[in-house]
């Protein structure tokens, strides 16, 4: 679940903030106040899972590093049920498989990973313990 002030806010349009399904663009005759807005925008950003693959915590704040260029963290934590640091990440648009975060000057190795990560108690990542 998005958390608003941090995942999305009034700033960021549906498309950045992984929330296009639920703005109804079809069928195309479909009329909506904001509607010629979004259908003229270019997403630049998307907002992506990222799965800690060293030990360490993300947190808000945290400066993803892509090949693309730099993106942020949004909301992160440790996950007791995955047993790894998870966090959702606005980051440049472009297919991404792995990024580095900057914790604390160190560069760690994060998979980018498509939310949910639990569903009904049980992983949905493919993870290496």
């Amino acid at each position: 679940m998005n958390l608003y002030g941090n995942d999305m806010d009034e700033k960021t349009h549906p498309f950045e903030s992984g929330l296009a399904w639920t703005v109804a663009m079809e069928p195309a005759e479909r009329r909506f106040i904001g509607r010629s807005a979004l259908e003229n925008l270019t997403p630049s950003k998307q907002l992506v899972g990222l799965l800690l693959e060293e030990r360490g915590v993300l947190r808000s704040h945290q400066q993803v590093l892509t090949p693309s260029g730099p993106g942020e963290i949004t909301s992160g934590t440790f996950s007791p049920t995955l047993e790894r640091s998870i966090a959702l990440a606005r980051v440049p648009a472009g297919a991404l498989q792995h990024v580095q975060v900057d914790i604390r000057g160190k560069h760690l190795n994060a998979r980018v990973v498509k939310p949910p990560f639990v569903r009904f108690g049980k992983s949905t990542l493919q993870i290496d313990k």
